[in-house]
């Protein structure tokens, strides 16, 4: 298997970006700028006092699941990220929810 080097890149801002946050979906949220890739100016990254209550970080879940939804992103450049991002924060939101959406 031949990995591209496009492919190392993508793999080292997926896991910089994750690193210390698996699964801790207002870390992730309050961070996706790190991840993004240019022209998604759709995202205005929150800050950790927009993501106090449950609902403010379910707001904020789904815009950033309307920007790298894998749908969204069929045949462009960023669609590998789009979808890895996606599944990150599915499983961070799917935790939080299991932990009752905490509030801070």
């Amino acid at each position: 298997v031949v990995i591209l080097p496009r492919e190392i890149r993508f793999c080292f801002q997926i896991n910089n970006w994750v690193g210390g946050k698996e699964r801790n979906i207002r870390a992730l949220l309050g961070s996706l700028n790190d991840v993004l890739w240019e022209g998604a100016e759709l995202w205005n990254q929150p800050k950790m006092g927009d993501l106090l209550s449950a609902s403010q970080v379910k707001r904020c879940y789904y815009k950033a699941c309307l920007l790298v939804h894998p749908d969204k992103q069929v045949g462009t450049p960023h669609e590998k990220l789009a979808r890895a991002i996606f599944t990150e924060l599915n499983d961070a939101w799917n935790a939080f929810e299991q932990g009752g959406g905490q509030l801070l």
